[in-house]
């Protein structure tokens, strides 16, 4: 009698279970999924004599992706399909001393944080959801057991300073219960796809246009968080990229790129397709130019004026993609110190032990405002209200004000000098993988005394003349980090490696630079030019900004230090690609700033390809 009535209850039990995994919405069936494992696995993970889990998180990415490449007018590939993946942390020890921040290269796993990422079902299969939570957890577990080991270990052989010592691990946080709606739109494959052909097709009249292609890139879905503190969150994610690329040689071999990028909240919010046609043929000519520019011989050193996209550019990568920009730096333990030194050189100085001090020049201040979702018209696609841990960022966070450093943006991994997170683990796309990273949403610069934009380029002659030099500077276009387009060059190992390692201070090369007559005026496009070394220093020399502002949407990638050395050797993002990298982020910058003084020199290359031997048949 017991028996069939436990073959009862235990029918009647996986009765439910099945009827669960068939029935509510896809949010319903993973959320519930997440915190039944949650509360399960907190209160039975163990192993004998080693620490039990204090904190697990899990955050699950449920997206609809299309992706399409076209060139030359014809379809290379199109996608339309969905993608849902976990993310699971486990923590053992407590606030002041846990696994993470630790590297020993001898043990798999996130080298910063207690990470590790599987591939879940994409049919809503409410127990084939658990079982990969359940399995996710306990290798993250097993692992992140024997990872504090070896750390105790080698803190009690190394002598830490006080401040190290004393350092915590985890930073506590708020509860956050948030459930945001979610945002749809149509994907419209024919269409877009049909778009992807008209733009492409562009380049089929460009004979001297040796590559060039089309993507277009969509992404909707929802961002779920879960952890033990009992946050509890949902946040709709969206973007809309169409990305032109094309590349080119000039007689003596150099490559030379450009392109034309839209990124986007929705597809509705991307310019009409005549506009973006008229855009690509710029390029295009403007691409055949360069061509036939003249080469920059020289050295340079004096005013420099950048103007529209270069100014995004150069603030970005400066103080949002550098080691010692405004975002944190965490100094790791290491199993073998003696990997200290190449650490440091890798890492960079976290910015943290300036707070309170000058670093840019007095007539500027930097605003994080995660929450502003638009300016002047223009959507911003790094608006947010969540981030990747559960944290809410504060409306409006002074960064620097009148260039004095007040804070810089963090996550719940603590430094020296911050009390607690900021909210700034941001969600991070990268080849055909998503992520989390600390970076920017919105950011909006402020300089005092701004100027119109005609009369910066007098200041630039006058600034010239007064330096007793020939000519001056205008940058206008510099390439984007997160597009290019690959050759044969790109793809050798050593090349990858090189581009991975930049040197400190460096940032893209410039596609439009022009030298500027001071007794006219007169603009002359150069090429073969690189920026010299651009730090806080040399941000100091900003002397003028023009005080109309614009919105730059961008995807942020992080350069150098140990996110290049390690993207290349692991080879994150695996062979598929969403044609996307980076953080989504939206600067509101002066559409033109002028520094005094930075440095202009001829390229360095490390190869040079050759011409091709026989004429390109397209366009003829």
């Amino acid at each position: 009698m017991k028996k069939k009535i436990l073959s009862i209850v235990i029918a009647f039990i996986l009765g439910l279970s099945f009827a669960y995994s068939q029935q509510g919405t896809s949010r319903d069936i993973i959320f519930k999924a997440m915190k039944d494992e949650l509360g399960r696995n907190l209160n039975n993970l163990a192993l004998e004599n080693l620490k039990k889990p204090f904190f697990i998180g899990y955050n699950i990415y449920d997206f609809k992706v299309m992706s399409i490449k076209a060139s030359l007018g014809a379809i290379v590939e199109s996608n339309e399909k969905p993608y849902r993946e976990l993310w699971s942390r486990i923590i053992v020890g407590d606030y002041q001393r846990t696994q993470e921040n630790f590297f020993d290269p001898g043990l798999g796993g996130d080298f910063v944080s207690g990470f590790i990422n599987d591939k879940l079902p994409l049919e809503n299969d409410y127990d084939g959801i658990r079982r990969v939570i359940w399995k996710s957890t306990d290798e993250m577990y097993k692992l992140a057991a024997e990872v504090y080991e070896k750390k105790i270990s080698a803190i009690n052989q190394q002598k830490l300073s006080e401040e190290e010592a004393a350092l915590a691990d985890l930073f506590n946080a708020p509860v956050v219960n948030k459930k945001l709606p979610a945002v749809k739109f149509d994907f419209n494959k024919s269409k877009w796809e049909s778009a992807a052909k008209e733009l492409s097709a562009i380049f089929s009249k460009y004979s001297d246009i040796y590559k060039s292609e089309v993507t277009i890139t969509f992404i909707q879905g929802d961002e779920f968080y879960v952890n033990s503190e009992e946050t509890e969150t949902v946040y709709p994610f969206t973007i809309a990229a169409v990305q032109v690329n094309a590349f080119t040689q000039a007689e003596d071999g150099e490559p030379l790129f450009d392109q034309v990028l839209y990124y986007e909240v929705t597809p509705d919010d991307l310019p009409k397709l005549e506009v973006m046609k008229v855009d690509v043929k710029k390029m295009a000519d403007n691409l055949l130019s360069l061509r036939k520019a003249q080469s920059f011989g020289e050295s340079y050193t004096g005013p420099v004026l950048f103007e529209e996209q270069a100014v995004g550019e150069v603030l970005s990568q400066t103080l949002f993609s550098e080691n010692e920009g405004l975002l944190a730096v965490r100094k790791l333990i290491y199993s073998d110190p003696q990997m200290l030194m190449f650490a440091s050189q890798a890492m960079g100085k976290p910015l943290d032990d300036k707070i309170g001090k000058k670093i840019l020049s007095d007539n500027l201040t930097i605003k994080s405002t995660p929450s502003k979702v638009d300016f002047d018209g223009k959507k911003l696609i790094g608006s947010y209200q969540i981030d990747m841990e559960g944290v809410v960022p504060p409306n409006e966070l002074n960064l620097v004000e009148k260039g004095i450093l007040k804070t810089i943006l963090n996550s719940r991994i603590p430094t020296p000098k911050l009390e607690g997170s900021n909210g700034s683990k941001r969600i991070k796309i990268q080849g055909s993988s998503v992520s989390s990273d600390i970076g920017p949403g919105v950011i909006d610069f402020t300089f005092s005394d701004a100027v119109k934009r005609d009369d910066l380029k007098k200041k630039l002659i006058d600034r010239a003349k007064e330096q007793g030099l020939d000519y001056a500077i205008i940058v206008r276009k510099l390439k984007s980090p997160a597009s290019s387009i690959k050759t044969k060059m790109d793809e050798s190992s050593i090349m990858s490696f090189a581009s991975g390692m930049k040197k400190k201070g460096s940032v893209s090369k410039p596609i439009a630079i022009y030298k500027v007559s001071l007794s006219d005026g007169k603009e002359e496009l150069l090429r073969s030019a690189e920026l010299g070394e651009i730090s806080l220093s040399t941000l100091k020399k900003i002397t003028a900004a023009s005080n109309k502002k614009f919105a730059y949407n961008t995807m942020l990638s992080k350069g150098g230090g140990f996110s290049g050395l390690f993207s290349f050797a692991f080879g994150f993002g695996g062979g598929e690609n969403w044609n996307l990298s980076g953080v989504p982020s939206s600067f509101i910058i002066p559409d033109a700033v002028l520094i005094d003084e930075m440095d202009v020199q001829k390229e360095k290359r490390l190869i040079t390809g050759k011409l091709p031997v026989v004429e390109n048949p397209v366009g003829k």
